[in-house]
């Protein structure tokens, strides 16, 4: 049996960038109109697996000057979807079982443009051979 971590990506409107133990893994650039990227991270060989060691992993959402209606003074739209999970392998790589890490995240709203619209940082530790998270915190600036 084999252990793995995956980050998967779902939904970025503006900029999505992702940190582990302070070095960046992923930043999906500046997009727009809310894409599904359906993109995957694989993190296990970036995790500390030892008992008790901390990482930190970081989920910043940016939002820049785009908006749906070119007025400079709307609200601009901002999506960001993202799960953590870790997956068991049998000896032939197949998915024998998946585990949320982190409980998945999906939030769409509207801020203010060019600020920081999401700061989500967890703190995982190898528990009973299980990656948990021992401390989440989370900032988001949105105006509904």
């Amino acid at each position: 049996m084999k252990k793995e971590y995956w980050i998967r990506i779902g939904h970025v409107d503006n900029r999505l960038v992702i940190f582990l133990n302070g070095e960046l893994i992923w930043d999906s650039g500046i997009i727009h109109d809310d894409p599904e990227l359906h993109k995957k991270v694989e993190i296990t060989n970036l995790l500390n697996q030892h008992e008790n060691f901390p990482n930190e992993l970081i989920f910043e959402g940016f939002n820049d000057t785009f908006n749906d209606s070119g007025d400079a003074d709307a609200m601009n739209p901002w999506h960001f979807s993202y799960e953590v999970v870790g997956l068991t392998r049998d000896e032939a790589g197949h998915v024998t079982q998946e585990n949320d890490v982190v409980k998945p995240y999906d939030e769409k709203h509207y801020s203010n443009p060019n600020i920081r619209a999401l700061n989500n940082a967890y703190v995982l530790k190898m528990k009973g051979g299980e990656m948990k998270v021992v401390s989440n915190a989370l900032s988001q600036q949105f105006s509904e």
